[in-house]
This record gives C-alpha cells, structure tokens and sequence, in this order.
C-alpha cells in the first residue's frame, strides 16, 4: 500500500500538495511573492542544475514528511471507527488507498512554516535553472492555492506548459486553476488535453475532478449522464474503487435539478459503500434533508459528528445549510478554512450555497480563504 501511494504521489504530484493548498489556516497568511521569470537564454551549467535539483527535492521532503504523519494519524483513527462495521472495513481502506488521492484529502495541509521554507527552496532553484520543470509547477501551485495570486500561477503554468507541453499534471492543475476562477470553457479544454496525454492512474483521479468542474459550471445533465455511462461499464468489484464517485456526483446534480427523491436514491448508494466515512455520511445527512424528512437527516448528521468518524467541515456545513441552520452552516465553514478543506477552493462557485451568498458571514469565509 506505502509503495502504490508513493508511485503516485510521484505521477500525480498534485495529489499531494493539492488538497488544502488554497485555504487559510486560523490566523496565520502565507507571505507569498511571486518569482521573476528570467528571459535569459544562457542555460545553466551542470552544477547549477544539480543544485537546483536538490534545492527541489529539499523543498519538498517536509511536505512530504508531515502528509506522511497526518496520514498514519488517520489510519489509526479509520480502524477505530471500523471496529463496529467491520463489512465497511473493506470499503473504506479501498477508498483511502485508490488513486483518487483521498487518504491525502482526508491528510489535512502542511503548516505555513513548512510552506514558507519550501517556497523559500524553490525560488532559489530558479534562479539556478530558469526552465525546472518542478519548480515552477509547485511555486505556481503554492501562488494559486496558498498565496492566493491567479496571475502569478497561470504564468508559470504557461511556462511550463512551454517547456513541457505533453505534461498531464501541469496540464490538469491549470485546468482546475481555470475553473475554480469560472473560467470553464478554456479549463475543459485543458482538462481534455490532460486526460489524453494521462497514464491510467492519472485518468482515474482526473474523471471525478472533471466531473465537479462541470457539476460547478452548473452543467447538471452532462454530470448525470457521464455518471451514468460510468456505472453502466462498472462491475461490482470496481465499486469498491471507482464506482462511489458516480452516485455522489449524481446526486449533487439530480438535487440541484430539484429531483430530491432520485438524489435521495443516488446518495443512499454512495453510502451503502461507505458508510464508515464521515463525507458520505454528511451528504447522505443533506440528502435526507432536501427530500422532506428532517427527522431522518438530522439523526444522520448526528451520527456524523460522532468522535469515531472523521469529520469533513465542509461537508458537514452542506447538511447544515439543507436544514435552514445557517448559524451552525458557517461555524463548520470556518472549521474547514481552519483545517483547509480542499472543496473551499470552489466556494464561490458551488451551486449549494445560494441561498446564503448574500450573508456577510459568507462574505468574510470568502476572504478567509482568499477570494
């Protein structure tokens, strides 16, 4: 298992710096100042580029080390809260270990002091080897998803997309930066020359990031149907891995398109494969609620907040909202600026906060996390 999640930790890099990357953490900003691109045409000499390379790796073994300790603080959390299901055990380690990268959704952030020294390593390497690949991609994903500053990432995404046009990850983390600004047309197109150019573990996490690209351009009947394409060509055993994601985002859809009762149905089904996972449970919990019983959503969301499963903020804070508990709604939205809820990245975008967007509270999340 270490080793499968190590192999694509290094395919897919954004899999472990993306989640959280572009959220606040209680008090403390990151100082982020986006690096000169040098127009020098000199290439660097050999010892500049072994420095450089080290400058990178350096940069990122901190990262790396403390995504490693959240990571086996949630293992050890997960087989506590399976001892009681043990029929779900399956399901939820099949979940965390796939390659839709949610042990590291479920990992949390690195600290601001981890970033900082990282950012500082690789600007330095820049300035050693102009044109490494490495460090412009994470400098540009630090810029967009900690510093806040879009200009700066889609620079450095443009170089290094000039540098290394057939790169899948590059491609795919400009399409995400793209569409979490709503620029949708231009980040479809990079998400497609993504998936064209990805190896298959790649094609696996990239399927459902595209999928919420368009559930949040409000591209409801495409959502449904591509789900419903996928589950058709899915057997039993894949559900364990691949088959979850389709109901969920269904659900989302049929629940915007006001078809509450099939959201309902759709939702059920994600969480008869997981119910040992707390994200599931809170949708399930908003599902219960948007299709008239209350009683029912409330007595899941409860079960949500049980000690024993690991809470989602962001999530939860969706339940709450489907109650009319606006209170409690922006309470767990700003838990999860806190813990650095990856979905935050599409705050002002998701379809499910609308009726809330005019509230002041929702407005001051919103610069929380850098809008």
């Amino acid at each position: 298992m270490k080793k499968a999640i190590h192999k694509i930790t290094i395919i897919c890099l954004f899999i472990l710096i993306s989640p959280g990357f572009g959220q606040a953490q209680t008090q403390d900003k990151l100082l982020f100042h986006c690096p000169p691109l040098s127009k020098g045409t000199t290439p660097p000499t050999p010892r500049a580029r072994a420095m450089a390379d080290s400058l990178v790796k350096e940069a990122l073994i901190p990262l790396d080390v403390e995504t490693e300790a959240r990571i086996a603080k949630v293992n050890s959390r997960s087989r506590q809260s399976t001892k009681a299901d043990s029929a779900r055990v399956r399901a939820f380690y099949e979940l965390l270990g796939s390659v839709h990268g949610s042990l590291h959704r479920y990992a949390g952030i690195p600290s601001i002091d981890k970033l900082e020294k990282a950012l500082a390593d690789l600007q330095q390497a820049l300035l050693l080897n102009p044109d490494l690949v490495a460090a412009l991609h994470s400098i540009a994903l630090i810029a967009a998803r900690g510093g806040h500053d879009y200009a700066c990432a889609e620079a450095l995404y443009l170089r290094t997309l000039k540098i290394e046009p057939a790169n899948a990850v590059i491609h795919f983390d400009y399409a995400e930066l793209l569409a979490y600004q709503g620029k949708f047309e231009a980040a479809f197109h990079y998400a497609e020359t993504a998936m064209a150019l990805a190896d298959q573990p790649c094609k696996d996490v990239y399927q459902w990031r595209v999928m919420r690209m368009h559930y949040m351009a409000k591209n409801y009947d495409w959502v449904i149907n591509q789900c419903d394409q996928h589950l058709e060509k899915t057997n039993q055993d894949d559900f364990w891995n691949n088959g979850w994601p389709a109901y969920y985002y269904k659900g989302l859809a049929l629940a915007e398109q006001e078809k509450f009762d099939q959201a309902l149905e759709a939702e059920n089904l994600t969480y008869a494969f997981l119910s040992t996972d707390g994200f599931n449970l809170a949708s399930s919990a908003r599902a219960y609620t948007m299709a008239g019983d209350t009683t029912i959503g409330k007595g899941v969301l409860a079960a949500v907040l049980q000690p024993n499963f690991e809470w989602m903020p962001y999530e939860i804070a969706t339940a709450y909202e489907a109650l009319g508990d606006f209170d409690n709604t922006f309470l767990w939205l700003n838990i999860a600026a806190d813990e650095g809820d990856e979905w935050l990245r599409w705050l002002k975008l998701d379809p499910r906060w609308k009726r809330i967007r005019n509230d002041p509270r929702f407005r001051e999340v919103l610069e929380r996390v850098g809008w």
